[in-house]
């Protein structure tokens, strides 16, 4: 997404896939490409700020919606 102030690094990738392990989520959870699970899951781990967490979660919104 270009659209991020700051675009995830190293660091939150790392605290992502420490935060996917903790929560023991099944492999087909990050393999999902219906619409509706396309969005990752505990996404705002790798967003560095808020306004990037809302940003995201506004296109996600429009993209859910034109897939309907």
């Amino acid at each position: 997404m270009s659209e991020l102030k700051k675009k995830p690094a190293t660091s939150e990738l790392l605290d992502w896939l420490k935060l996917l392990m903790v929560d023991d989520l099944p492999p087909e959870a990050l393999r999902a490409t219906d619409g509706k699970s396309a969005i990752p899951p505990l996404y705002g781990a790798l967003l560095k700020n808020e306004q990037d967490v809302h940003l995201f979660e506004r296109l996600a919104f429009l993209s859910r919606a034109r897939q309907r």
